[in-house]
């Protein structure tokens, strides 16, 4: 009797014989046409030290040097106040943003370190006002009798309030 004829003899051969069958010619088939594994390309090497530089040494170079990417868009215009009383606030524009704060034009010099709390005009007034620190100051170029106001978030607000400044 050949292996065949003994596989055939074994109890219920009828029912899961064509099911291996099955198995082995698709698993051959995948094995021989199976897409090739995708390759794990290295990002090239990133300087480290020059994208992280404290406070003290951006002043000293005189350039400026940030950590986080800033988005540019549309200029927002928004109410400024001081955090304890929003009842006159100034106005300003947003003139870009990132993850870590705003760059505002403004008409009036602010003082570094000074907490500012901010919210867009056209935002209801459900919106909370968002409080930010003073982190430069300087005569715009972009905008004559302006100043150019570097801003920190003093607690991150959510990225929904985040995206109401452009």
């Amino acid at each position: 009797m050949g292996v065949l004829e003994q596989i055939l003899l074994l109890p219920l051969a009828y029912i899961w014989l064509p099911g291996l069958s099955f198995l082995v010619v698709v698993g051959t088939v995948y094995w021989l046409v199976k897409p090739p594994m995708p390759r794990i390309v290295e990002p090239p090497a990133i300087d480290v030290q020059s994208d992280h530089a404290t406070v003290g040494e951006t002043e000293k170079k005189g350039k400026e040097q940030r950590n986080m990417h800033r988005r540019q868009g549309n200029p927002v215009e928004v109410h400024i106040a001081p955090p304890d009383d929003k009842t006159k606030p100034g106005v300003g524009s947003v003139m870009d943003r990132s993850v870590g704060g705003l760059r505002l034009a403004v008409f009036h010099e602010l003082a570094i370190g000074t907490v500012i709390a901010v919210h867009p005009v056209h935002a209801d007034a459900i919106v909370p006002w968002v409080d930010l620190e003073v982190r430069s100051c300087k005569p715009s170029t972009e905008m004559p009798g302006q100043f150019e106001v570097g801003c920190q978030y003093v607690k991150s607000p959510p990225y929904s309030i985040q995206l109401l400044f452009g």
